[in-house]
């Protein structure tokens, strides 16, 4: 039993052999079950009483809308930035698709897994000793296959079918730079024209999602009409000082499934199950990565959006002469 959250270590067991994760996995399902239950404690209102989620019978996701196109920097940075925005437009009917802009290959957990770097999460890995030995040295390929299967196994529980993922294997690189997301934009702008366009903040932090973000204003900004439904998701760190963000806002009736929706999506980045080949298992990449926002996910902290994208005095200027 975990003194502070109460959940016996036996449970976890169980929990991750029903969901399918085998005793592998029993490290992340612990830490997700100690996370939970330590969130529900801080979260739970006045009298102890949570909203329900709904989840009835008949699924309530119904992809018959408008698209809308959510294009993806990294393979997790949907959940982690924008999972307000991508379940509200599936359980309001929209046809809600995920285009993958690179291949993820870039982050530094590729060394973590081959042993050559620790992590403040997992320490070393040893994996000869943990049981992927002869996958190692990790291709950036063969990373980039898995951080795969963690987006296609999180994309369900957000509300997105599997036919409205779009990993781009024959386009994407590990980087992307304003003129490709150019192109990639206005490819599937052209291929739905009537769709909602979103993407990261031009003035994020990472160069892939600020190059994404900077290529849908520029489109937005010199044909409005074309590109006019568009908006930006802000990482929970700049969301208070991007001028113009604003915590995006969940209708009342749809907020506790959502919310329910994107805590699920976390177990695609938590589970560890090495493969036998390249092309199975998973790593936990995302929880290796990105754990703490993770956590804020599953807290069910803001997400931040800017929905207008006015132009710059400089831009303006230009116009003039």
């Amino acid at each position: 039993m975990d003194e502070k959250t109460g959940v016996s270590r036996r449970s976890v067991f169980r929990t991750a052999a029903a969901v399918g994760l085998g005793a592998s996995a029993a490290p992340a399902a612990a830490w997700v079950a100690a996370t939970t239950s330590r969130e529900q404690a801080h979260d739970e209102p006045a009298g102890g009483v949570q909203p329900a989620a709904s989840f009835p019978p008949v699924d309530p996701v119904s992809p018959t809308g408008r698209p809308f196109i959510w294009f993806e920097p990294h393979q997790d940075d949907g959940l982690l930035w924008a999972w307000k925005i991508l379940t509200h437009h599936a359980l309001a009917g929209r046809q809600v698709h995920v285009v993958l802009a690179t291949d993820g290959s870039a982050s530094r957990i590729r060394r973590v897994l081959n042993g050559d770097a620790s992590n403040r999460y997992w320490g070393r890995h040893y994996p000869e000793r943990e049981g992927y030995g002869h996958l190692t040295p990790m291709s950036p390929k063969a990373f980039a296959k898995a951080r795969d299967r963690e987006l296609k196994a999180a994309c369900g529980p957000l509300g997105i079918v599997p036919e409205n993922l779009h990993l781009e294997l024959n386009w994407r690189q590990p980087k992307i730079d304003v003129p490709r997301a150019r192109e990639l934009i206005t490819r599937y702008a052209d291929l739905y024209p009537d769709a909602g366009l979103c993407t990261m903040w031009w003035g994020d932090t990472d160069p892939c999602h600020s190059a994404l973000g900077t290529a849908l204003r520029q489109l937005h900004l010199a044909d409005p009409v074309r590109f006019g439904d568009c908006r930006w998701a802000v990482r929970r760190q700049q969301g208070p000082t991007a001028p113009g963000a604003v915590p995006y806002r969940i209708p009342p009736q749809f907020a506790a499934t959502a919310h329910q929706m994107a805590k699920n999506a976390c177990l695609a980045y938590s589970s560890w199950a090495p493969g036998e080949t390249e092309d199975d298992g998973m790593y936990a990449i995302g929880l290796h990565s990105v754990g703490s926002d993770l956590a804020a996910v599953k807290r069910g902290e803001p997400n931040w959006v800017v929905e207008t994208a006015e132009p710059t005095p400089r831009e303006l200027g230009a116009d003039r002469t």
